[in-house]
């Protein structure tokens, strides 16, 4: 009878745990071998003994031996002492009854014997040898019955046994898991701690040294601040307070003071009178910046000749202007400066689409006259000749042998002085304006001249009053230079504080973050090293039990041994007890051998573990194999896989041949048996909860590893399946941490920006990713970036007429720099343009005119009526006051809202000086770039004294072709077709634009 107690469950169980087991649990993993070779041998045991078939090997000494133990009924006893047992074990049994009694004649075994001698047939059985025949069949089927009780006694204590140990053994690895877990976990939380506290010691010292560093940066600007803020004020007042109307006749409020140092160089300045209210304001300035903005200032408002300058200097405006003309190298080098530092590429590039069309002469390339081409040659012949004698003449002013650094560089007093003598109107080559005139008398050479500028001293004359309007407009010039500087200073000082604002907000919220990630950690850790105490306790309780569990069932299992053995060899001695009688009878008798079988089963099978309730069903209809019931096999509910109380399960054999001899063969043992099974507990199947968020990856670049957690929330019991992974790790930011930016594709190739002589046309490439680290990214204007080339090199006809479509806006200096007659020209100027211009709001130009001096006015809304325009222009009035150019630009900005939408916008300023109070340079810096995005920004410098350097952020790009500079504005009528090529791409000779306006217009008849 083959019955395993290491059921399919079990077995599948231990090697599940087994596999989940670590070399941690080498002490549970001892105790499931011992337990399993316990098992082995029981089921070895029950294999050999429960078999209660006749054992053919064993011999009669031993049988008799057995039985010996066994309680032999008398009756059999006495029922043997017929037969003659001398010389046979059996006697043993038989004892003193076969001693006392004496065989007579009468008795049935010599019946038989004489019986079957006499008779040729089957030999009969006497009376008493079927007596015989019932009591040890009696005593076999008894002693079976016991076999099979006990046999299925122990295995049901086997199995009970076997579920105790499997569920201790299920509940040790589930212990064992949540320790391994927890052992995990508190790893992981002593990792993030690890991790928290390392960042920890670097970001409390950088925020430390950042805040003391933002604190001492925060604390100068202040302080600057405070001391600009201190001479603006004082500079507000001065310029309050000063009118030259108040000054009349010889006195004056100026005075110049010069000084002669080595080499007959002169050194000087202009100052307020010493007796003066705004000297003494003067000189509580505190920064340098102010006082140097107030000794230009002066210098400028009264004229260059108050300090003597050399005539040569005047003669460098020619020089000065091909300069700056010829130097595009220059400008774009600035340029590229300017666009590499911008944030938004449209923030710098004005990009309108509508402005994307071929550039032209529309009577094709013009060719110059034989007038045209005397007048050119001799312009270049006299700028040649200009160049060089005034070479020639600055040898006698350079200050060769001057010691480095010993004052103020030559060359940068010889530009100031070019620059202040282009800011007069009068001619200082003259006898009013010239050395001889208006200048102080300077000390005599024979009083020796001092070899060393610290020596030298200054001697300070009144100098007369400079022109009202233009000195008003250099004092609110002056003004509007500090509060561009305050402005200046501000915004350093609000950046700084929000620099340092964002800088120590970042550092706290890591400095915080990691806070909270210590914090977890250590949440985490504690949490974890409670759960592997609780389970540390288990597993020791848990062992102690499963120790117990297998000292029982060892002490059982020897029972069951001993037991069993005893009964199946009762069994077997009965049974050859039984063929022993039947061979002495024969001897007896002497004849034929009786042939008698005893009843010979197969052995037991197993069948399935039943639901109760249907193995009940099939009972009451005299089923117990399942397959009877069910062909194809058993629906999962008619099976019982697991659960308390247990399933029902049989136990069946059939008999085989031999088949049993009728009325003296012993009966079978019985053929079915019902038992319980699967009496435990149900596997619990892990089951987790739902992933965290990842969290920051740990490193920002070169590849850091970022984490998430699952926490679970039903550990695995009874076996149970083992839960999956409850951390994942992954990279993060694998990219380099010094890598190059990324570009966009080419751009398509802009328009020519102009119709001729020499525009230009390019196209560019936008940064689609920007640089990280140390990665490099091409300069704005590098081959990488962009490309250009010139355009349209042929020469300008001497009179055109705009025939573009599109919106242009004009701005007027009307400050006091201007003076009346520069205003006068001005208006002239602008006359003259509209005569220049094909005004038609269908297909031709919209016009806009502003002024701007303190206040901008607008003149004129966009417009094509020509009439309006010139009635406009001429009901201008001059205003005389400061350089509001900032406030240009943003009306401009509100005048385009009128503009059309289908025409390019062109925002073109006239001016001829720096930006003045109300603005400053970066007020109208930041005007300019609010109306580059919806406009081409150009600029009409009408002095070389404007900066260029302070212009070329303002204008479109490209910056050389949005820059226009009239040298005086006394020329602007005559530079008018100069303007008109200048922001016009679409333009026609006067001359034929006129004949056919003639024929278009002739009168009817």
């Amino acid at each position: 009878m083959r019955i395993y107690l290491c059921l399919s469950t079990l077995c599948a169980g231990v090697v599940l745990t087994r596999s989940r087991a670590s070399s941690g649990m080498d002490a549970g993993a001892g105790m499931d071998m011992a337990f399993e070779s316990s098992m082995e041998s029981f089921n070895r045991m029950v294999r050999q003994h429960s078999n209660s078939n006749l054992d053919p090997d064993m011999a009669i000494e031993d049988a008799v031996t057995h039985l010996s133990r066994r309680t032999v009924p008398h009756e059999l006893k006495v029922a043997m002492v017929g037969l003659d047992l001398r010389g046979s074990p059996v006697a043993e049994l038989v004892g003193g009854a076969n001693r006392t009694r004496q065989l007579r004649p009468d008795d049935g075994a010599v019946a038989a014997v004489s019986d079957g001698t006499l008779s040729s047939g089957p030999p009969e059985i006497n009376d008493v040898m079927k007596r015989i025949f019932k009591i040890i069949n009696g005593m076999i089927i008894e002693d079976q019955n016991k076999l099979v009780l006990k046999t299925f006694e122990c295995l049901k204590q086997g199995k009970s046994y076997s579920n105790q140990y499997r569920t201790n053994r299920m509940n040790f690895y589930d212990e064992s898991y949540k320790l391994q877990e927890a052992v995990s976990t508190e790893k992981h939380g002593q990792v993030e701690q690890s991790e928290a506290n390392a960042r920890l010691r670097h970001l409390n010292p950088v925020r430390k040294e950042t805040e003391t560093n933002c604190n001492r940066e925060v604390k100068e600007l202040q302080a600057e601040f405070d001391r600009i803020s201190y001479d603006f004020t004082l500079a507000r007042k001065i310029a309050d307070g000063t009118s030259c109307a108040k000054k009349t006749g010889g006195s004056s409020f100026l005075q110049s003071c010069m000084r002669m140092v080595q080499d007959k160089k002169r050194d000087g300045f202009i100052q307020f009178h010493e007796d003066s209210h705004q000297h003494e304001l003067v000189s509580l300035l505190q920064t340098e910046k102010a006082k140097r903005a107030f000794q230009r200032g002066l210098v400028e408002a009264a004229g260059p000749h108050a300090l003597l300058a050399p005539p040569i200097l005047l003669q460098t405006r020619t020089r000065l202007r091909s300069d700056e003309v010829g130097s595009e190298e220059a400008m774009e080098a600035q340029e590229d400066e300017l666009a590499h530092r911008a944030n938004d590429f449209r923030d710098y590039f004005f990009d309108d689409v509508k402005f994307d069309k071929e550039t032209a002469i529309v009577d094709g390339v013009y060719q110059q006259s034989a007038a045209d081409m005397d007048l050119s040659k001799q312009i270049a012949e006299a700028r040649v000749f200009i160049q060089r004698k005034t070479s020639e003449e600055m040898r006698d002013y350079r200050d060769e042998d001057a010691p480095p650094n010993a004052w103020i560089p030559q060359k940068d007093l010889d530009a100031a002085a070019r620059e202040l003598s282009l800011l007069s109107r009068e001619d200082p080559t003259s006898k009013e304006g010239g050395l001889t005139a208006g200048g102080p008398p300077l000390p005599a050479q024979e009083q020796g001249m001092p070899k060393d500028k610290e020596a030298a001293k200054f001697f300070c004359t009144v100098s007369k009053n400079p022109n009202c309007p233009r000195f008003r407009d250099k004092l609110e010039q002056i003004v509007g230079e500090l509060q561009a500087e305050k402005t200046h200073t501000e915004h350093l000082l609000e950046t700084t504080k929000a620099e340092c604002k964002a800088t120590l907000a970042e550092l706290d919220s890591q400095i915080s973050e990691m806070d909270e990630k210590q914090n977890e950690g250590a949440r985490i850790e504690s949490e974890a090293s409670a759960v592997k105490s609780d389970a540390t306790g288990a597993i020791t309780a848990i062992e102690g039990e499963g120790r117990k569990i297998l000292r029982e069932w060892d002490a059982i299992h020897q029972d069951c041994i001993k037991t069993i053995k005893q009964l199946r060899n009762n069994v077997c001695g009965t049974k050859k007890l039984k063929q022993e009688v039947i061979t002495i009878e024969a001897k007896q008798r002497g004849g034929k051998r009786l042939e008698i079988n005893d009843c010979s089963v197969s052995e037991f099978t197993p069948g399935e573990c039943l639901n109760r309730e249907f193995a009940t069903a099939m009972a009451a209809k005299g089923m117990y194999d399942p397959s009877q019931f069910a062909e194809g096999g058993l629906a999962p509910n008619m099976k019982h896989d697991c659960g308390l109380g247990g399933g029902t399960q049989y136990y069946t054999r059939q008999p085989v041949s031999p088949p049993k001899t009728p009325d003296y063969g012993a009966d079978c043992p019985p053929l079915r048996l019902k038992t319980s099974c699967n009496d435990f507990e149900c596997p619990v199947q892990c089951q987790l909860g739902d992933w965290e968020g990842w969290s920051a990856c740990s490193k920002s670049c070169d590849g850091g590893m970022k984490r998430r957690v699952r926490p679970i929330s039903v550990y695995p019991q009874y076996g149970g399946e083992e839960c999956d992974p409850t951390k994942q790790e992954e990279t993060c930011d694998a990219l380099a941490c010094d890598r190059p930016c990324t570009l966009n594709d080419w751009g398509p190739w802009r328009a020519c920006t102009r119709a001729c002589e020499r525009g230009i046309r390019w196209r560019s490439r936008t940064i689609k990713k920007p640089a990280t680290g140390a990665g490099k990214c091409a300069r704005t204007f590098s081959k990488a970036r962009y490309h250009r080339e010139y355009c349209n090199d042929n020469p300008c006809p001497s009179e055109v007429v705009c025939l573009a479509k599109l919106d242009l806006l004009i701005g007027l200096d009307a400050s006091g720099s201007m003076t009346e007659p520069g205003w006068k020209a001005q208006s002239e100027a602008m006359l003259d343009l509209l005569e220049h211009t094909k005004l038609s709001k269908a297909d031709g130009l919209q016009i806009g005119i502003a002024k701007f001096a303190w206040d901008v006015t607008l003149v004129t809304p966009l417009t094509d009526d020509k009439k309006a325009l010139v009635k406009a222009v001429k009901d201008m009035t001059y205003d005389g006051w400061t350089t509001n150019l900032g406030g240009l630009f943003r009306t401009m900005k509100n005048m385009l809202q009128f503009g059309r939408r289908d025409a390019p916008s062109i925002c073109m300023a006239w001016t001829d000086g720096r930006p003045s109070y109300p603005s400053d340079v970066y007020d109208t810096t930041e005007g300019a770039r609010e109306l580059r995005p919806v406009c081409r920004v150009m600029v009409v410098t009408m002095r070389p004294a404007v900066p260029r350097e302070m212009v070329v952020p303002w204008v479109s790009h490209p910056k050389s072709q949005n820059v226009l500079s009239v040298e005086d504005p006394l020329q602007m009528k005559k530079k008018v077709n100069t303007i008109t090529t200048f922001y016009c791409a679409k333009i026609q000779r006067l001359d034929a634009y006129l004949m056919g306006q003639t024929t278009t217009e002739a009168p009817k008849e």
